[in-house]
């Protein structure tokens, strides 16, 4: 089998300035002084949400110098704060806004609320908020999903060589000159989130989000199931968290049609006041009634960690999605050719890379010289 695990860095690749960190936040910015800004999905008032960003850049120069390492309240958000010293540090006496990744701005705000007791639902609400601005940005009002328009005949022949293909992007770009499905692991701009989308497990319950939402069809993109964390763990969790469920919804609907003591139970949490355990009362009637019935999960992360044979990986950088790269360690394939942009990601991709490395069937090869072959006559 032949596998292919593409990121950000194709979409760099084809149009090298609107889809960097730099070129993405500031347009984020700029956005927030549109007349058309969205203001009905992400905030009332879009000055408020470019103020709270300047802040944030503000605390950031602050985490980079320790201020902040007494903030952090589980192992995960530990990690992700050593990862962004090791990123940014060394730039901090130049560092401008517009150089940190937005989804780091993500841990910032975290910190920040746990330095000054914000907490949930205030706490969510400012991140779904920075979020989705953050997909807007992206999306370049449509002009993303045009760059498939720029790939020369070589790469789209290399992208037809593969038997299956992973994206860690948003866009179409790929599925657009391919046959097989693209497998959009961190979610895709096509996919609504369950919450929204009417004929979703989720919206069967009495509570049905969609009940209190109506979706804007001309901003469809905003209400996708794209993934945005500061963390490869919390991302990992998302990517999993539909499984979990199922699993637990499978068993105790068997549980609940065999077990008389199990049924009684079940049928008083759906009296319960408690929501989500009268949730889980009607999830599992309607399971057993309806065995199809799943929560949704479209992010083909156990196709990922299954894959075998030989793997390359494009345009993907090693600092943000861990959780990805340890997925890979601990698979079962045979080569592993990885493109590198700079010495930086060549020596990390080593580093979280051990067992592949140590077996010899780690690659690395420069990501200047693949573009070259690919745009030879």
């Amino acid at each position: 089998m032949k596998n292919l695990l593409v990121g950000n860095g194709i979409n760099i690749q084809f149009d090298n300035q609107s889809y960097t960190t730099t070129e993405i936040v500031l347009r984020l910015l700029k956005n927030c002084d549109r007349d058309d800004f969205p203001s009905h999905i992400i905030v009332n008032e879009p000055y408020l949400l470019k103020n709270y960003i300047g802040q944030l850049f503000l605390e950031a120069r602050l985490a980079l110098q320790g201020g902040y390492d007494s903030y952090v309240t589980c192992k995960a958000e530990e990690n992700s704060l050593i990862s962004f010293k090791e990123q940014y540090a060394k730039k901090l006496a130049t560092l401008k806004i517009t150089d940190i990744g937005f989804e780091d701005y993500y841990l910032i705000h975290d910190l920040v609320c746990h330095k000054y007791n914000t907490v949930n639902p205030e706490q969510y609400y400012i991140r779904e908020s920075m979020r989705i601005a953050y997909l807007l940005s992206i999306y370049n009002d449509g002009e993303l999903d045009k760059l498939h328009l720029k790939y020369p005949k070589a790469f789209v022949d290399y992208l037809k060589s593969f038997d299956s293909i992973f994206t860690t992007n948003y866009d179409s770009n790929v599925d657009s000159v391919v046959d097989n499905e693209v497998y959009h692991i961190h979610g895709w701009f096509k996919q609504l989130s369950a919450v929204y989308d009417a004929n979703s497990f989720r919206n069967q319950f009495p509570d049905a989000p969609i009940k209190n939402i109506t979706v804007d069809n001309a901003y469809y993109f905003l209400y996708s199931n794209a993934l945005t964390t500061h963390c490869g763990d919390y991302k990992e969790f998302q990517l999993k968290q539909y499984a979990y469920a199922n699993d637990a919804i499978t068993k105790l609907a068997a549980a609940y049609a065999t077990n008389p003591s199990v049924k009684n139970d079940i049928d008083s949490w759906i009296r319960d006041e408690n929501r989500i355990t009268s949730n889980m009362g009607y999830a599992v009637k309607m399971k057993v009634s309806n065995p199809e019935l799943v929560f949704s999960d479209d992010f083909h992360f156990d196709k990922l960690s299954a894959i075998t044979g030989e793997l390359d990986i494009l345009g993907l950088s090693p600092w943000n999605d861990f959780h990805i790269f340890e997925s890979i360690e601990k698979s079962k394939v045979t080569k592993c050719t990885y493109y590198y942009f700079s010495d930086e990601q060549r020596d990390k991709v080593t580093e979280i890379l051990p067992t592949i490395s140590a077996k010899g069937i780690l690659q690395l090869c420069p990501l200047k010289d693949f573009w070259s072959k690919m745009y030879e006559n």
